[in-house]
């Protein structure tokens, strides 16, 4: 490895769903993906949610459920 990194990164969601898999998966892509493109180790990797989109409250003319 040619370093170590710590992150934090901002994530959507859809909602109802299990946030925290959602949350796991989305450490594991982008620390995979770190060691591979950047040959760094990941020491730590934050994922906050900012933002969940209701299937059940859009409409089909809205993009987004703020």
């Amino acid at each position: 490895m040619l370093g170590e990194v710590r992150a934090r990164i901002a994530v959507e969601l859809g909602y109802p769903s299990d946030i925290g898999a959602q949350c796991a998966a989305v450490r594991r892509q982008v620390t995979e993906r770190l060691r591979a493109w950047a040959r760094l180790d990941v020491s730590d990797l934050v994922v906050s949610v900012e933002r969940l989109h209701s299937v059940h409250s859009r409409r089909p003319d809205q993009e987004r459920v703020t």
